[in-house]
This record gives structure tokens, sequence and C-alpha cells, in this order.
């Protein structure tokens, strides 16, 4: 995909995109052509008037390394972090739906991740917060999946060895609400889960690289793109 600073990579995605699809009114929003609102954490939202399906491939180009799609009739939304770490947003009005979206089996908690590090990059650490609360809440339940498959049953009357695994997390959440130093609460908190989940599901594959790229993105101001 193409690379440049953070103007460049936004004019240069959106122009692709526009080539792969002719007959869609294309339409940037959001920070596009702000020059004074840019900066490492920025995407690229577009909104897209079309009643004819559109080719993931057309809008992402590889597969997105994670993605949020909420559906409606006359409306689609899908949010999108690629492989590199950045970010697409897409807003479709009409009929038209994105075609050959294949998400992750982490796909939720690798979305979720790479949420929490922008807002809190942004140093909104009110939604940074919530949203790093969540991802701490998803290793806590692979940690009670784990004692599940422990003890071969889903009642429990009191604790055990795996309450270690609490005390853990809730260590993880007095890490403070930013992205700076590394590695932060968000590379903390999807390394435990990750090690975690290979213990649950050994064939479990982790792949954060792209969370590091977008965070890596963020952090250089005179990034490119």
């Amino acid at each position: 995909m193409a690379m440049g600073t953070n103007t460049e990579w936004q004019h240069a995605e959106f122009q692709r995109i526009a080539a792969a699809l002719p007959g869609v009114d294309a339409d940037p929003h959001g920070s596009f052509g702000q020059q004074d609102r840019l900066d490492g954490w920025s995407d690229l939202d577009l909104r897209l008037t079309t009643d004819e399906p559109i080719p993931a491939v057309a809008l992402f180009g590889d597969a997105p390394w994670a993605y949020e799609d909420v559906r409606a009739d006359t409306a689609e939304v899908c949010r999108t972090v690629l492989t590199d770490g950045r970010r697409i947003d897409v807003s479709i009005t009409g009929a038209g739906r994105i075609q050959g979206l294949s998400a992750a089996p982490d796909n939720d908690v690798r979305f979720l991740a790479a949420m929490a590090a922008a807002k809190l990059g942004r140093g909104d650490r009110l939604i940074g917060g919530h949203l790093t609360l969540e991802l701490l809440r998803a290793c806590l339940v692979v940690a009670m999946q784990l004692r599940d498959r422990d003890l071969g049953t889903t009642v429990h009357r009191t604790g055990g060895a795996r309450d270690r695994y609490a005390e853990l997390v809730m260590s993880l959440a007095a890490v403070p609400l930013t992205v700076s130093p590394r590695p932060n609460i968000v590379e903390r908190a999807v390394e435990v889960y990750a090690t975690w989940r290979t213990e649950l599901d050994p064939g479990y594959v982790s792949w954060w690289s792209p969370l590091v790229g977008l965070i890596d993105r963020g952090l250089d101001k005179s990034s490119s793109g």
C-alpha cells in the first residue's frame, strides 16, 4: 500500500479507492485535507453512496488485521485496522455492502486493543480507560475458561489456583493510561491475553505487530504515514 507522510498516505489511499470503485460516490471526511489536524493517530474516513456490492479488497487491499462492521437496512459502518497499523473507516449509505471480509478468531480483541491505544494516544483517558478495562476483562474471561477446563465444571463455590491470574490483571489496571513508555498498558494486556489463550488453545497464533505499528505511527509525530 502507498506510504508517505500522514497526509500523503490518506490522499494516496483515497485516490486508489476512488479508482477501484469508479461507479461509487466516494467522499473523504474527518481530518482529510486539514493539515493542521493530522497527526500520527489520524485515520482515513470515507463516506460512500452506492447500491452495489463493494469488494473488500478494493477498499483495504490486503485483508484488514482487525475490523468492526455494523450493518443496517440502509447503511453500513466498517472501521478497520490495516496490517501496517493504518486505519480506514468507511460509512456506506444505500443498499451496497462490503463483500469478502473475513475475521480472525481474535478479531474482537484485536480491534478493542487498537481502539484503546488510539484513544490513549490522543490523551482521551476516559474512553481509552473504558476500552482498556474491556481488554483486561477479555483476559479474565480466558482465565475463567482455563479454570473451567482444569476443574471440568463451570460451577465454583470458592476460588483456586487461577486466582493469581486475577491478581495479575488487577496489577495491570494500575499501569498509567498512556501509550508511552513502552510496553504500555495495552501492549502488556494483549501479551497476557495471548499467553493465556495459547494455554487454552495451543493452535492459537497471536499477531500483534499491526498494533505495535499503530502505536509507533501515532508516537512518531513526523511519521511517515
